[in-house]
């Protein structure tokens, strides 16, 4: 596993002699870190792996979604630290997309621009996002050598960072796939002096004919093929070219495309686009959005005035707030590690409490005034009788602990209560995640509320931790609820046994290339819902038997 970049302020030189050596001297040093904690933390380094893209940090498919810049020679205002940081904050984007204005010849459009590309470089790894480098030219392979010279000190000043993802072409237009294989394997080798992150290779007829690039595929072990869409021109027979590419093994990037027509411009076609985001979730494929821009045509997010939203830019913040709030990196901790350590010391007014006994079968009803420990929180008058945990912020925990007559599932219903907003609990024990609930507005502070997570206990003593994620919620009870006895689930292939057949089964389905014989099984935390959450609590069901 590389070290993770995002974090790092050390130069390209001594990276050089650490992940690269056969870098002899590198005469810069780039010193970003990050200031923030994002997907990049999170998934570390994205890797091609088969037809899917996962991350040095965790093993399973990653997708990351965010947007593109417009041509950094017409819209450069927005080249800057400022729409950054909307996009992150406001936008939820896990990734940005910087298009380098260059021409057919090689040559980059304003003198300017490569300033104001490193600016926005800069600003991605402070936030800990993701950023392409997009040579953003429809004829890159005329001049190969102009696109190895700038590719070369890119990766040499901005190589050692996992943030970082190089994009050799943007729209190759009616040139043969041997045409731009040839200027890319020209390309990747400069790169590859500095660097070993992901490389996106723009596909014949403005990266449409990502199936030509996967029949020909490029030799090496860290590349993806570009695919590019308009909703408004483009339907099913483009995602057959897709489906196509990722039937050959390899990797596909939606690093472009657009709500609206192949012109740019339009209305809204939602329906389209509906069906190509429900595709891309499916595969799990990245993508970026066209544009950061107020240029007057309907892919524009930007108003006339600079800063209002379109409709186009309306859409793309409602679609990405939704998926910000599943992204597995801001839901579920990594495999193995507790969501926020316990430092502080026990309150003396809880040290003497007892283990609550769970029962085997029925429910036990914990009061969560009665924590063991805790961090932040406050106690106050419950409107139901006695008194409440509130004013939990991000990041506040309560730990309680329990006793647990065999590892088994319990339906938990707790009592909550939210003026505005909401918040969102993940639960642990001895540092491993167990799930998550999150908890809607309820229209006031003490106008509780029921809500249910199912989570898989283990055996024994242990702290169960509730851990806000995302505060602004007031709890007043937890009921355990047995909901049977030794847990069934994970015998996804209905053998009798949990075992490892069941995992690579999982494994499989999730990576699309299988079929579950029991899904109901596969639900393991009991989400209603089966993703890479089910397939890490089976690995370490595994583990402790």
């Amino acid at each position: 596993m590389k070290i993770q970049k995002a974090l790092s302020t050390v130069c390209a030189f001594v990276m050089s002699a650490v992940l690269l050596p056969q870098v002899l001297f590198v005469p810069e040093c780039a010193e970003v870190s990050a200031a923030e904690s994002g997907p990049v933390s999170y998934y570390g380094q994205l890797q091609a792996s088969g037809n899917r893209i996962i991350g040095s940090s965790y093993s399973e498919p990653v997708q990351v979604k965010g947007m593109s810049f417009f041509w950094s020679n017409w819209q450069g205002q927005y080249w800057n630290s400022g729409t950054v940081d909307r996009m992150v904050n406001e936008f939820k984007c896990e990734i940005l997309r910087c298009s380098l204005g260059v021409d057919d010849q090689g040559s980059i459009y304003s003198g300017g621009d490569v300033g104001a590309l490193r600016s926005v470089m800069d600003a991605a790894i402070a936030k800990d996002i993701y950023v392409i480098v997009d040579w953003h030219s429809h004829g890159a392979h005329n001049n190969p050598n102009a696109a190895k010279s700038f590719f070369s000190e890119i990766a040499r000043d901005y190589g050692q960072y996992d943030n970082v993802i190089f994009e050799l072409y943007n729209e190759p237009t009616q040139v043969s796939w041997s045409t731009v294989k040839g200027y890319a394997e020209q390309v990747i080798p400069e790169i590859r002096k500095y660097s070993d992150n992901l490389i996106l290779v723009g596909t014949p007829t403005w990266s449409q004919d990502v199936d030509q690039a996967a029949y020909d595929p490029i030799n090496d072990s860290n590349v993806a093929y570009v695919l590019h869409f308009y909703a408004g021109t483009h339907g099913g027979d483009l995602r057959g070219k897709g489906d196509a590419a990722l039937n050959k093994n390899v990797a596909v990037f939606v690093s472009e495309w657009g709500t609206v027509n192949a012109d740019g411009d339009g209305s809204v076609n939602v329906g389209s686009s509906e069906q190509w985001l429900s595709w891309m979730d499916s595969n799990k494929l990245s993508w970026c959005n066209w544009a950061i821009s107020s240029k007057a045509e309907g892919s524009s997010i930007f108003g006339g005035d600079g800063s209002s939203l379109t409709e186009a830019g309306n859409y793309l913040k409602k679609i990405l707030n939704a998926h910000a709030e599943t992204a597995v990196w801001r839901t579920v901790p990594k495999s193995g590690t507790d969501p926020d350590p316990q430092t502080t010391e026990p309150d003396p007014q809880t040290q003497n409490r007892e283990r609550l006994a769970l029962s085997g079968s029925g429910s036990t009803v914990l009061e969560a005034e009665s924590y063991t420990s805790m961090s932040g929180v406050e106690l106050e008058d419950c409107a139901q009788g006695g008194k409440n945990v509130g004013y939990i912020e991000s990041g506040d925990w309560m730990s309680y602990s329990i006793s647990v007559p065999q590892a088994m599932k319990y339906e938990l219903t707790l009592d909550a209560a939210s003026e505005s907003g909401g918040g969102q609990i993940a639960f642990s024990c001895g540092g491993n995640t167990l799930g998550t609930l999150n908890i809607p507005a309820t229209g006031g502070w003490q106008n509780w509320q029921q809500f249910k997570v199912t989570l898989e206990l283990p055996a024994g003593d242990s702290d169960l931790k509730l851990y806000a994620q995302q505060g602004g919620f007031n709890v007043d009870r937890i009921t355990f609820t047995a909901a049977g006895s030794q847990a069934s689930g994970g015998d996804i292939n209905r053998d009798g046994n949990v075992s490892a057949a069941d995992a690579v089964m999982l494994q499989k389905w999730l990576l699309g290339a299988g079929n579950l014989t029991d899904p109901e099984a596969a639900d393991l935390n009991g989400d209603h819902k089966i993703n890479a959450v089910d397939l890490t609590l089976l690995k370490r069901r595994l583990l402790r038997q």
